[in-house]
């Protein structure tokens, strides 16, 4: 029997959970903005803080210390995992009763999945997810989770 996703979305459950106890909520200042200003103050913050984070999601998958993360580092990585989630279930779209992809890559490490849903996936999906927050914040419906 070969490998399947579902240690990989456990992991990502896991995570997300650890992120959003970091501070998965927007800050509050940025609640009274209007909506456009909302979507360019939030990217420019992802921006400054997407190295940091980057960093973060590679030592939680190997289990290191993180220190403390800012609420709003913590906001960025739960919004990460939450889009890692959404990307893990659209591998998991199925055409006719069949999985379009029933197992992982053999050749990768769940480490190495996991950082590409966390890191990579992240770098070509986060324009979409920070426009989704945006409004999720501006309606007050809090974390966009997909």
């Amino acid at each position: 029997m070969g490998r399947n996703w579902e240690p990989i979305g456990r992991t990502l459950q896991g995570l997300t959970l650890r992120c959003q106890e970091l501070g998965g909520a927007p800050d509050p200042a940025w609640l009274k903005l209007p909506v456009r200003e909302l979507a360019t103050t939030l990217r420019a913050a992802e921006a400054l803080d997407r190295l940091p984070c980057d960093a973060l999601m590679r030592a939680l998958l190997r289990g290191g210390g993180i220190g403390q993360p800012t609420p709003r580092q913590g906001y960025f990585c739960a919004m990460r995992c939450l889009c890692a989630l959404d990307t893990l279930g659209i591998i998991h779209a199925e055409l006719n009763d069949h999985p379009l992809y029933p197992e992982p890559p053999t050749k990768w490490t769940d480490e190495q999945l996991l950082e590409w849903l966390l890191v990579s996936n992240w770098q070509q999906r986060h324009d979409t997810w920070l426009k989704l927050n945006a409004l999720s914040a501006a309606t007050g419906l809090g974390l966009y989770s997909g």
